[in-house]
């Protein structure tokens, strides 16, 4: 039964790894379509990206949050947040929603 529970608990692992380390080589994919889109300059597409950059950063956050709630709360306000930090960023690049440079900064 242990040997089952690890398989689990490594294909888990493993989808979070690629989770989190995907967003940091996908930004060259889509950053020339939010330049065209929100109409801004080189500079402050330099400016979103450390911005992104910044908050990973504050990712020691969650570990923190484990000290003081359940784990299955903290993932699910990380899928939650990232649900709608990267489904705002989508509706932007899609011209589903406009919204000024200030806001998406």
């Amino acid at each position: 039964m242990a040997g089952q529970s690890r398989k689990w608990m490594i294909l888990v692992a493993t989808i979070w790894i690629q989770a989190f380390t995907g967003t940091n080589f996908d930004f060259s994919t889509y950053s020339s379509n939010l330049k065209s889109v929100l109409g801004i300059s080189q500079v402050q597409l330099n400016y979103l990206a450390v911005a992104s950059d910044l908050g990973k950063v504050f990712g020691w956050s969650s570990g923190l949050a484990l000290l003081y709630f359940p784990l299955w709360t903290v993932l699910f306000a990380a899928a939650i947040m990232g649900f709608v930090g990267y489904g705002v960023q989508w509706l932007v690049i899609t011209n589903v929603i406009s919204l000024p440079y200030i806001l998406v900064k």
